[in-house]
């Protein structure tokens, strides 16, 4: 996917819902690593809903492990409703998943999950 020189991310349509891609999973003992290109959120607002296309699906010994989002050495747990921790399972498929951001209470959200 090309990025534009100004910002690493495109919209998903005019100006409007920001859309990033991952460029690498790893699965960890103790996670699953997700990682996106550096600074992807930086010209974002204080919070909001991206379109999120996971390139690769995670791997079945993933399954059962809390997912991470990693850019630029920064990583942020991705969480489901209620505050619980998303596993492996629910992102397991590679595809498209709509998150919810909000960078003063450092969250991320799925809003859906894989099938």
């Amino acid at each position: 996917m090309n990025f534009s020189v100004r910002y690493p991310f495109n919209y998903a349509n005019h100006i409007g819902i920001p859309m990033i891609s991952s460029t690498n999973v790893t699965v960890n003992t103790d996670n699953v690593v997700i990682t996106i290109p550096r600074n992807s959120f930086r010209r974002f607002p204080n919070s909001g809903i991206i379109i999120f296309r996971l390139n690769e699906a995670i791997p079945t010994t993933g399954a059962a492990l809390p997912v991470l989002i990693s850019s630029g050495g920064f990583t942020q747990a991705v969480t489901v409703n209620g505050g619980a921790d998303a596993t492996g399972t629910e992102m397991a498929t590679a595809g498209i998943y709509l998150i919810w951001y909000d960078k003063n209470q450092n969250l991320l959200q799925l809003l859906t999950v894989a099938p």
